[in-house]
């Protein structure tokens, strides 16, 4: 009778002397499109961030049969584009709204509705993995990244101990993930 590979002992041991990734354990940072004035936010919008995920990456495929049973042969790599959500505090006079509402009237004009110039409002945002002495250990890049989405934020007399929470949807082109024993330049 075969043998089962799992071992506990060897389980505890791993656990104990390498960690686990907690899910509490991260940062974001989103660099402010060209065509903005990022001195005015700072870095208010990666301080505020509640929540994020690291992004999907799927492998695309297609049936194909030469002969016997038909199998899926990979044809490209989807990189989860069409958005990732982050959540963000919003502060007590709404700077974090504005900033959101400022750059997404970059991508399309309030008045005359004209679509702007992508090196103006697409950019980069960082999404770091940290271990327990903050150290980086996983960091992706989402690139030529801009908001598509911003929810709505409920105003409700009977919440008075809540606070506001903006949830930014965000369309980026692809990803790359970086060795964190290389540094990275944040643009």
């Amino acid at each position: 009778m075969a043998k089962a590979n799992f071992n506990l002992d060897k389980f505890r041991s791993t656990v104990f002397s390498q960690s686990l990734a907690r899910t509490n354990r991260f940062e974001v940072f989103v660099v402010p499109p060209r065509g903005l004035n990022s001195v005015q936010y700072g870095e208010l919008v990666s301080l505020l961030v509640e929540q994020a995920s690291f992004p999907l990456l799927n492998i695309a495929t297609k049936p194909l049969k030469i002969f016997g049973p038909t199998y899926q042969r990979p044809f490209t790599s989807e990189y989860g584009g069409e958005g990732m959500p982050i959540t963000f505090h919003v502060d007590g006079d709404m700077r974090i709204r504005r900033f959101f509402e400022e750059w997404m009237h970059l991508i399309i004009d309030p008045i005359d509705f004209t679509v702007g110039y992508q090196e103006q409002y697409a950019t980069n945002i960082l999404i770091r993995q940290l271990d327990e002495q903050e150290n980086v250990v996983y960091e992706i890049e989402l690139l030529e990244a801009f908001p598509r989405n911003m929810n709505l934020m409920e105003l409700n007399n009977a919440s008075s101990n809540q606070t506001h929470r903006l949830n930014v949807l965000f369309a980026y082109r692809y990803w790359r993930a970086y060795d964190p024993l290389t540094p990275v330049e944040v643009s």
